[in-house]
């Protein structure tokens, strides 16, 4: 810091941006600058204010200024990433997190926060390849590591530097295929596919976490769910666009027959290739607890997917399973309880308001408009059980065991002990197993 600055001053300073009075830090720091024009320490400050405040443009004006003088830059190329990021300038936030790596190719941060970038545009090899070397500088960084295996639903890595995640996924389907070829039973199969899998994993890693309980099959189509929720959150009203969407819901009765929907979702053959999922439910107060979902965008689609996997279902001999057509999310029933009925043979009795539209748009305006080569572009997911598919299945189990839902034991014997599970549902264990025993379908 510059000798002559109060330092009283800058402690004042410091305050405001503790309470997050951004206006009054910046009339402070304002006054200061007029005094020391182009100091070092006015325009960190200046940065640090306007980062905070997320007006991106005047960080990255200051960020800039402060790479002239500053020694060790890496961190501020970070600063200045992130900061195009929120601007929804992809391509110059990866730039800055390139210049960030060339000033000190140690630097973690700067290749997750690059990965990411590249997830945004759809070059998720690219992005792989960056959390690898996030994954060599810290073996640690969960965030790394979980975004690795996640990826493995989308790519199948080539060229690429071997890694023991990449090792393990192929491990997993070779191991499948060759199962499925053998025409086991349906339990001997399921049991073989994860009891060998685990085997496989831990040929490489004692002791592999991944707290994620939902197993998605996705098309190129961005759902945007985050965006309506912002909506309906904030003004307690229904996106327009969720108002054409549909789901087929399937209810199932115990773990055993949600991982075989897991199966049939990764096979079953769908026009337009419908996003599915198979999930447990970790909602407070929910009803049912294993359920599979797919989602269309008009009812008529819905209607033909209910009929064709209501079949599917039965030839595979799925236990007291219920299979219905739900609109939209469940989370806008309590507001809106007529959104929740269905007409299948005309229109629907509660439609868009339009006056809605504008509180929409305010919604939409806190987004910045992004350039074509810019645009969020998301991929496909690849056909067949992978790593993520297992460890999520053991979370499941895990699920199973906690609820009372003895059917685990026809496949999995080993000891079961999930504290991250435990930690969700310990305010609703009570409620979870009575869903289970309850079973009215």
């Amino acid at each position: 810091m510059n000798n002559n600055i109060n330092s009283k001053e800058i402690e004042k300073i410091l305050n405001h941006l503790n309470k997050q009075e951004f206006d009054f830090a910046l009339e402070r720091i304002q006054k200061l600058s007029i005094q020391f024009p182009n100091d070092l320490t006015i325009n960190k400050l200046f940065a640090s204010t306007y980062f905070k405040k997320s007006d991106w443009p005047n960080a990255i004006k200051h960020y800039e200024k402060i790479l002239l003088n500053e020694k060790d830059k890496f961190k501020t190329y970070v600063n200045i990433g992130v900061a195009y990021f929120k601007l929804g300038e992809i391509h110059n936030s990866i730039e800055a997190y390139k210049m960030s790596i060339k000033d000190n190719s140690n630097f973690e941060i700067a290749y997750n926060n690059l990965a990411i970038s590249y997830i945004e545009i759809g070059l998720y090899e690219k992005a792989f390849i960056n959390f690898i070397k996030t994954l060599n500088i810290n073996k640690q960084n969960n965030f790394a590591k979980k975004n690795i295996i996640y990826l493995l639903n989308f790519i199948n890595p080539k060229n690429i530097e071997d890694h023991f995640f990449v090792e393990i996924n192929n491990e997993i389907k070779k191991l499948i295929n060759k199962l499925e070829k053998n025409n086991l039973n349906k339990i001997d199969f399921l049991k073989e596919t994860i009891n060998q899998s685990e085997n496989i994993i831990k040929k490489y890693y004692e002791n592999l976490i991944f707290e994620e309980t939902q197993i998605y099959r996705k098309n190129s189509q961005d759902l945007n769910c985050k965006r309506h929720f912002k909506v309906f959150n904030k003004f307690n009203v229904i996106p327009k666009f969720c108002f054409s969407c549909y789901k087929v819901q399937v209810n199932l009765k115990n773990v055993i027959d949600l991982i075989k929907l897991n199966f049939v979702f990764d096979k079953i053959n769908l026009q337009n290739n419908n996003t599915r999922k198979c999930t447990i439910e970790l909602r407070d107060k929910i009803k049912g607890n294993y359920k599979g979902y797919i989602y269309c965008r008009e009812l008529i689609e819905a209607k033909e997917i209910k009929e064709k996997l209501n079949k599917i279902l039965i030839n595979e001999n799925f236990d007291k399973f219920k299979i219905e057509l739900k609109h939209g999310c469940t989370e806008y029933y309590n507001s809106f309880p007529k959104f929740k009925k269905i007409n299948l043979d005309g229109e629907q009795e509660f439609n868009y308001n339009e006056n809605w539209y504008k509180k929409e748009n305010i919604i939409d305006q806190l987004e910045p408009i992004r350039s074509e080569k810019n645009k969020k572009i998301l991929i496909q997911s690849s056909k067949g059980i992978n790593l993520s598919d297992i460890l999520i299945i053991k979370n499941w189990i895990s699920y199973a065991f906690i609820i009372g839902d003895h059917s685990y034991k026809k496949i999995y014997k080993k000891h079961i002990d999930n504290s991250f599970l435990n930690k969700l549902l310990q305010n609703q264990i009570d409620f979870r197993e009575k869903e289970f025993k309850k079973l009215n379908y």
